[in-house]
Formats: C-alpha cells, sequence, structure tokens
C-alpha cells in the first residue's frame, strides 16, 4: 500500500498568542481542494474561528474529519480521504505549570489522537500528536524529560496497537535530542525524513520567524512501523505549505511553522517476518535517566512552594498578632487593614500549597507512569517492526 501524508501546526492560537489567524485559516482553507495528500495531520487547531473554517474546508475537499473532543481536544485534526474507523484522545498525564498561564501549556490539555483508517490492504493505526514545548528555557535536559514522559505514554499505546502504525505531528525536539533516539529506539519505527537537513520546518526563511536568533531546524515528523511480515518504504520527502500569501499587503507565511509531507508504503516481505528488531537497549537507559531528572524537578517545585506557603502563613500570623498590639487595636482603621492583610495572606499560602501538593502529586505520577511503560516493555519484549 501506498500512502501520501502531511503534517502542519497552524498556528491557531488566540490573539494576542498568534497573528492574522483568520486570513491565514482563509489561506491554508484554499489550498486543501488542490492538497495531492490521503492524509493530513494537523495541530494547534485551538480556536473555533481555525477548527471550524478547515473542517467546513476538508469537508468540501473530499476528506474525512476527525476531530478531538472540541472542549479536550489538544488542539489536534486528521483529515484523511481514506474512511475512518475510530477515533479517541487522550490526554498527557504531565501538563505544563498551572502558575505558568502564558505558555498555554496547562490549559491547553495537549495529548494524541488515535485514529484507524481503512487501507486498501485492511485497516491501520495513524497517531496524531503535539508535546511540550519548551518546559524551561534554560534546562535542555528538563525540556527532554518532560518530553520523554509524554512520548512514553504514546509508546504505551503504539506497543498495544497490532500492524501497521503511522505517527506524526509536532515533537518539538529536534532529531539530536535524546527522546527523538528514545521513540525511535522503543517503537522500532523509521522517520520519513531522517537525517535531512534541508527541510527546516522552523526557520528563518518563515515570515514569522523571520527575527529569531536560533538555528533552523525541524521539530514536525513522521514516523512509520510496518506490521510484521512487511517492508516499510518512504520516499518524496518534502515541505508543505511552504510557500507565501499577501496578508495585509504583505507576502506573509501560513503559519509560523512549515509542514513535512512524504509517500510511505509498506510491501509483503518474507525476510521481514525473521529480520524483526527488539528495543533498542541503550534507549531503556537514556529513559530512565531522564525520568529521574524528571522526578526530582517535581520534588524541588514540592519544596518550593511549601516554603512560599510557610511565608504567607508566618505573614497572617504576624498580622493577627498585630491586631492585638494596643496602638493598633485602639484604630478601627487600622485594625481592619492589619485583619484584611491577614486574610489576604491565606489566599496565596493556601495556592501554594495545593500546587505544593496536587501538581507536584500529578507530575510525579507521570513520571511514574511513564517508568510503569518501560518496565512493561522490558518485561515484554514485543517486535516493533
Amino acid at each position: 500500500m501506498q500512502l501520501r501524508l502531511g503534517t502542519y501546526n497552524v498556528w491557531g492560537l488566540p490573539k494576542p498568542f498568534a497573528d492574522d489567524l483568520s486570513a491565514r485559516t482563509r489561506a491554508i482553507a484554499n489550498r486543501l481542494p488542490q492538497l495531492d495528500l490521503d492524509v493530513l495531520l494537523i495541530q494547534e487547531a485551538w480556536t473555533d474561528e481555525i477548527r471550524d473554517g478547515l473542517h467546513i474546508a476538508a469537508e468540501g475537499a473530499g476528506f474525512e474529519v476527525a476531530l478531538a473532543s472540541r472542549e479536550s481536544g489538544g488542539g489536534l485534526m486528521v483529515m484523511s480521504r481514506l474512511p475512518i474507523l475510530q477515533n479517541r484522545f487522550e490526554k498527557f498525564r504531565f501538563r505544563g505549570d498551572p502558575e505558568r498561564f502564558a505558555q498555554g501549556e496547562f490549559i491547553g490539555a495537549k495529548g494524541f489522537q488515535s485514529v484507524m483508517l481503512a487501507g486498501e490492504d485492511g485497516p491501520f493505526h495513524l497517531i496524531n500528536t503535539h508535546l511540550h514545548a519548551r518546559y524551561r528555557r534554560s534546562r535542555p535536559t528538563l525540556n527532554s524529560a518532560v518530553r520523554t514522559a509524554q512520548l512514553l505514554q504514546l509508546v504505551g499505546e503504539v506497543h498495544r496497537l497490532e500492524g501497521t502504525v503511522v505517527m506524526g505531528g509536532d515533537f518539538n525536539c529536534t532529531d539530536e535530542d535524546p527522546e527523538y533516539r528514545i521513540f525511535r529506539g522503543l517503537t522500532g519505527s523509521i522517520e520519513v525524513a531522517e537525517g535531512r537537513r534541508d527541510l527546516p520546518t522552523i526557520t528563518r526563511s518563515n515570515y514569522y520567524k523571520r527575527r529569531r536568533s536560533g538555528h533552523d531546524k525541524r521539530i514536525d515528523y513522521l514516523f512509520h512501523r510496518a506490521a510484521p511480515g512487511m517492508r516499510p518504504e518512504r520516499s518524496g520527502a518534502r515541505l508543505l505549505f511552504a510557500e507565501r500569501e499577501e496578508i495585509r499587503g504583505i507576502p506573509r507565511s501560513l503559519s509560523d511553522h512549515f509542514g513535512v509531507e512524504a509517500c510511505i508504503g509498506w510491501t509483503p516481505d518474507d525476510e521481514a517476518l525473521t529480520a524483526r528488531p527488539v528495543h533498542d537497549p541503550e534507549a531503556f537507559e537514556l529513559a530512565r535517566g531522564l525520568l529521574d531528572v524528571g522526578r526530582l524537578e517535581a520534588d524541588r517545585r514540592e519544596e518550593i512552594h511549601l516554603r512560599y506557603a510557610g511565608h504567607w502563613i508566618g505573614g497572617a500570623v504576624l498580622a493577627a498578632n498585630l491586631q492585638r498590639d494596643p496602638v493598633v487595636d485602639r484604630r478601627r482603621f487600622l485594625r481592619g487593614a492589619v485583619g484584611a492583610l491577614a486574610l489576604a495572606s491565606l489566599a496565596p499560602a493556601a495556592g501554594y500549597t495545593t500546587l505544593a501538593r496536587l501538581d507536584s502529586d500529578s507530575k510525579r505520577d507521570a513520571f511514574d507512569d511513564a517508568r510503569n511503560v518501560l518496565a512493561q516493555l522490558e518485561a515484554s519484549p514485543k517486535p516493533m517492526a
């Protein structure tokens, strides 16, 4: 079977987090009827405007559309010219920090969309995902730890699925990052443009990234794990939606990402039945080390938040004691102000205590769950290709 597919982050965030959303939505929608793809994976279709606009345009262009749930779908969408048989969405257990509201990672509820499509040789599985962006700007190892926890949740899903699995989306890492190697090593998948340096999806040649200082890089991928007895094939990888559209009198890109497309396939091969690699043992060691880093950070966050909560509680106690001071007690205004200060100090104290307990526990659970996936893979090393 041959399949041409693509992946594209459409930058469909609400204002002020994305520019020219309406014009870019129309430009992308207008290109869908001419799109020479069987399947297109979409990320960051967050707003009703871009989600509904692309949905309507895709159906008009002959695609079936699988949306993750409107309330908690992580901005994901699959457009397919093949019949869609099943569709479900699973949130990542690790989310961003609730106090870092502007990052959007906590409220965004990212995850992965698992879809079954009807191929000409029978059904196969497709996974669309969007991983955490930078968790801490100055701590790349911690960023990798967070994405490793999310990827292991996805790896667990891939491990449960039988047959051919196609995976893609915005992985927010390069092929030189350890989480990329972990994912490859634990799924046995191939990447359609492996080693290509001429297909950057984040680049200064994009109008909206023209002022970035970092090197051009690719963080958007398409992976393929062929079923046992099948030989995987890949060809024709190239950029997708890299052209510009005149918007407000200036040629602008259609998103802050470029997409990637390629042709993949799988054909019967007797040799593939005997040459089926198991998991990469080095991937296990890499993953365990990163998960340790993530769990230590969750413990550190808990200590910091409990310390902050203690400071605010101390402030509340001090203010309450001041109310008993004879000078304060004789002046109604001062007594009321100090009482209000005591009450006001309790709010951040409660907030930091909640962060210390609930959020840190949730993050520890996410890293522990990821470690459990590793243990399950080691206990039953199901061949991955």
